[in-house]
């Protein structure tokens, strides 16, 4: 479960239980009160977990002329071995806080079932007699007055007035099912155990179960001799499986059991939950913005056209003669196959963003975004790493039966060096490889197709990059930089779903004009 997720499911706790706490737990509306405590966290779980699609049309014209293959003068080597090193005194933060979240949520279930078959243990071995759903126990059990989901223990050493009483308020418990919300928010509470609100909530559900039976045996009871049983059989609170008669604190029960209904107007005011809920909802829901491509009208020639781009086999090793597309007889049509590399994983984090973010992790949800658009154009795609996985550099070397490999990548500064990277799109290749020309035909589409992006400046010519996957790799191959992550306007650009879409399909342009080049 992604932790950012959990961050947004308490902050939607924190926004809901505000708005019980200094609007509706004053309140004598208890159903409606219960009704909402369980509503609200269920929405609270659910809001996070909900994404909006909406589709953007651009229309795009395929007229553009190709780039001039060109470098740019700041070109670098990198040393390939570094980054294959294993680094045993690295920490990895996010794996160190998951498998912590994770430990101390497994014990909180364990501790929470634990507790429920001691109960249940506990039961078997001091209840004197049964009569129905009401089991009686003698004075010194640890466990009386109380109701176990449909199980009512009462004193039997208790006169039998206050017998009825402790029967008939534990029975609205075992009625009305109140076991199930205790075990509802006793398994939020470990699931968000790190969340003080949902402390709260907890007791505002216990609460809310004491002023229910509460009021319905003070419908056949004094209300004066009840409070007065309350206040004898009070106990601590030493269990949260179970709904026990009377347990400290009193004040709030003994206030809302004299406290006069509130009038049926004042129910108006649960209204006010409304712009809570939409707040919640605009904050937290995910977006997703879906760009949909069309051509211009000096393209609808060619709008009959296979959705798939055709891709004819090639030896990439044994020529580098450019294929007339159109000699379609003289070669055999091949499925597109496009590997993507999302750089890094694992152990090797790389750098960070400004906003806290793992390169990584950006690397990763770039690919995933790229993947989803070429499906939608019928290209196949696969991706070198689908999870936070560590591969060696030779590992994500695509076979040669790819059309070709694409490596995704994000900036940033680097704390050696004095110079401060390009802010925004670069588009690399190796000079080393044994095919250079046709490497060079891929990164030239790709980024003439992306000096149409808007937003985010994209380096004018290619850069050159002594880098094991550019130089060893079998098939036309390049490496992107989506942008600088420690440049706070690249960052804010690239941190929008529609924008890192827009790249994507761009990239997805360029490949797809140079696969239909026949190169």
């Amino acid at each position: 479960m992604s932790l950012i997720y959990l961050l947004k499911v308490s902050a939607c706790t924190a926004l809901f239980f505000a708005a019980y706490h200094f609007l509706l737990a004053r309140f004598t509306f208890f159903n409606l009160n219960r009704a909402y405590l369980l509503l609200m966290l269920v929405l609270s779980f659910s809001i996070p977990a909900l994404t909006i699609e909406s589709s953007h049309e651009v229309v795009r014209s395929n007229q553009e002329a190709p780039a001039k293959i060109g470098y740019s003068n700041d070109g670098f080597t990198e040393q390939d071995a570094a980054v294959e090193q294993d680094n045993h005194m690295a920490v990895n933060w996010n794996e160190l806080i998951t498998y912590a979240y994770c430990s101390i949520l497994g014990m909180l279930v364990l501790r929470m079932l634990f507790m429920m078959g001691r109960i249940q243990l506990q039961l078997r071995k001091q209840v004197r007699d049964r009569d129905g759903a009401v089991l009686w126990v003698d004075g010194q059990s640890t466990i009386k007055n109380c109701s176990f989901f449909n199980q009512i223990i009462v004193d039997s050493s208790l006169p039998a007035e206050e017998k009825n009483m402790v029967i008939k308020h534990e029975s609205v418990h075992v009625k009305q099912w109140h076991a199930f919300d205790k075990l509802l928010v006793n398994l939020v509470t470990a699931v968000l155990w790190f969340n003080p609100v949902i402390y709260f909530w907890r007791n505002a559900i216990d609460h809310n179960h004491e002023f229910l039976a509460d009021r319905e045996t003070s419908k056949v009871a004094d209300k004066k001799t009840y409070a007065s049983l309350l206040l004898n059989l009070a106990m601590p609170c030493q269990n949260l499986a179970i709904n026990s008669f009377s347990k400290l604190p009193l004040k709030n029960r003994i206030m809302m059991l004299y406290k006069e209904p509130n009038a049926k107007l004042q129910k108006l005011a649960y209204l006010a939950i409304i712009p809570v809920l939409m707040i919640c909802c605009m904050a937290f829901i995910n977006r997703k913005e879906i760009i949909v491509e069309k051509t211009s009208a000096v393209n609808q020639a060619s709008a009959d056209a296979p959705k798939r781009p055709n891709i004819y086999a090639l030896n990439y090793l044994k020529s580098n003669i450019a294929v007339n597309p159109k000699a379609r007889p003289a070669f055999n049509e091949v499925e597109p196959m496009l590997v993507i590399d999302a750089g890094h994983g694992g152990k090797d984090g790389a750098s960070t963003a400004l906003d806290g973010q793992k390169e990584k992790d950006l690397n990763l949800r770039a690919v995933k975004i790229l993947k989803e658009e070429a499906a939608k154009r019928g290209i196949k795609v696969m991706l070198t790493r689908t999870d936070d996985q560590f591969l060696s550099l030779r590992d994500r070397l695509p076979s040669q039966e790819a059309s070709a490999f694409i490596s995704i990548h994000h900036n940033a500064n680097s704390p050696a060096s004095n110079q401060v990277p390009f802010g925004g799109v670069e588009v690399y290749v190796s000079k080393l490889n044994s095919n250079i020309k046709m490497a060079e035909n891929l990164g030239a589409g790709i980024l003439s197709k992306l000096k149409n992006l808007n937003g985010l400046e994209v380096r004018d010519s290619l850069k050159d990059a002594n880098l094991l996957l550019l130089r060893e790799s079998k098939v036309p191959a390049v490496l992107i930089e989506l942008g600088n992550i420690s440049d706070k306007k690249s960052l804010d650009y690239i941190s929008q779903d529609k924008n890192i879409r827009r790249i994507c399909n761009l990239i997805l342009d360029g490949f797809v004009s140079f696969s239909q080049s026949g190169c």
